[in-house]
């Protein structure tokens, strides 16, 4: 009996044995399994070691080991942009400059002029205000321009001083417009009268009513007149979320909500063109001299503007944010008096059109989106995109793209001096602001330094890259000698 005894003795040695030995080479051990994040920093006030994928050591002779991996370190927080501050506006051939920097309204008589400070009421804490659409006079002696406070809408005419005369209920978000001689400004008033509904599928019409102010010589403004009425069929802009640099190019009457793309033009036929609507989508005509509204356009239009002669149009149909529609974001011109349209063909998709003051030359905004992001929970929004500046004569020939922008959000306020060159807006994209927040340690102070800029720009006429001539500014409108 002992030896069989002595036996299973042996083989249970011999197993105990083998747990004792190492491993085989052939299997190797690789961890894979990380702590979440939250559940670590929960369980322990120490931070967990990084974990490491190099095999297990083995007594087999071996080449020489790599070298050993760093842990991976955190993601690191980007620098902010630089935000210089420039102010070379000295450069611009012009006989002055009005722009908005920082919700401010200045202007500048050149070459070395002093700044003026046109506007100074500061919007009230926690309100939402409107500084938009400066216009100078032909003889650029005067500024008009348009204003919110929060809760009334008016007209101001300021001269080269900064002193400003008030022309008090006007329509919310419309411009002022000059005759061609500069002794008349007209706008709009919004009226509480609605007429009976003309069609099914149209609503009812408001009546908007047409007022004038005379300019006397000394600048000096008239009382307001009552010139005729229009019906504006509809009066809602819409809405839905935008990006913050959306927001600033809509600023300089960009797309993205379109309610600051307001349309008054003063035709040499004495013919008004202007939009339709908040939407700023569709062109109405009247007539000033009988004061009666005109048949309109078949195609929806937007971004109208005039030549230097007034007697000729150009404008973008449609909707930007429609691009697979082919008779959508097209340049189209015609003549104030008729409502037949010409196509101008174009290489790129149009966004905006501007007339270049002293060349005649035609400037176009290509703008193309890039990507979309949103965090809900911050309720914000970004939009990329990629933009291109072009030039094209009236008559369609001379076609040339001057500027683009792989990571730009868009470029806007096209203004020719009198040497030719390119005064334009540059809205710079959000995609800093977007990377910054996802680092939850930045709070909202600190993300201010993210945040997407406007500035005005200066493409030179005999070539090179555009400078900044002013940082952090907008809507420049100049006047020529």
């Amino acid at each position: 009996m002992k030896r069989p005894l002595c036996v299973v003795c042996l083989i249970l040695l011999c197993f105990a044995l083998a747990g004792c030995l190492p491993e085989s080479t052939d299997q190797v051990t690789v961890p894979v399994t990380r702590p979440a994040t939250d559940e670590t920093a929960a369980a322990t006030a120490e931070p967990a070691l990084p974990t490491s994928t190099t095999e297990t050591a083995t007594a087999t002779p071996t080449p020489l080991p790599s070298p050993t991996l760093a842990p991976t370190e955190a993601s690191l927080i980007p620098a902010p942009p630089m935000q210089e501050m420039v102010d070379n506006v000295t450069a611009v051939a012009a006989d002055a400059i009005a722009y908005v920097q920082w919700e401010k309204l200045y202007m500048r008589t050149l070459p070395d002029g002093n700044i003026v400070s046109v506007h100074k009421e500061p919007c009230p804490e926690g309100g939402y205000c409107a500084l938009a659409y400066p216009k100078w006079s032909p003889d650029g002696q005067y500024l008009l321009y348009y204003y919110y406070d929060g809760s009334s809408d008016s007209l101001r005419v300021s001269d080269r001083q900064g002193n400003v005369q008030i022309i008090d209920n006007v329509a919310f978000m419309r411009p002022g417009e000059w005759s061609p001689d500069g002794r008349t400004i007209v706008y709009f008033l919004e009226t509480d009268t609605v007429l009976e509904q003309e069609e099914s599928d149209r609503p009812a019409p408001r009546l908007i009513e047409v007022w004038t102010v005379a300019v006397a010589e000394d600048g000096t403004l008239g009382e307001p007149q009552v010139a005729g009425t229009w019906r504006q069929f509809g009066d809602g802009c819409g809405g839905g979320g935008r990006s913050t640099s959306e927001v600033l190019y809509e600023n300089e009457g960009g797309t993205p909500y379109g309610y600051r793309m307001g349309v008054i033009e003063w035709s040499a036929p004495g013919i008004l063109l202007y939009n339709l609507d908040c939407t700023n989508i569709g062109i109405g005509r009247f007539d000033m001299a009988s004061g009666t509204e005109l048949p309109g356009f078949d195609m929806l239009l937007r971004n109208l503007v005039l030549n230097n002669s007034g007697d000729r149009w150009y404008a973008v149909t449609g909707y930007a944010w429609d691009r697979e529609n082919p008779d959508d974001n097209l340049l189209v011109t015609g003549t104030p008096d008729s409502t037949e349209i010409t196509v101008i063909p174009t290489s790129a998709k149009v966004e905006l059109v501007f007339v270049g003051q002293a060349s005649g030359s035609l400037y176009y905004t290509e703008r193309n989106p890039l990507e979309r992001e949103s965090l809900d929970n911050m309720g914000l929004y970004f939009g990329f995109y990629e933009s291109a500046l072009w030039r094209i004569q009236p008559d369609g020939s001379g076609e040339e793209r001057l500027l683009f922008g792989e990571d730009v959000q868009a470029y806007a306020q096209m203004e020719e001096t009198a040497a030719g060159d390119l005064l334009f807006v540059l809205v710079e994209n959000d995609r800093p602001l977007f990377e910054a927040v996802q680092f939850p340690e930045l709070d909202a102070e600190a993300l201010q330094a993210y945040y997407p800029a406007r500035h005005i720009m200066q493409l030179p006429a005999s070539g090179g890259d555009p400078v900044m001539i002013l940082s952090s500014a907008g809507q420049p409108a100049l006047t020529l000698p």
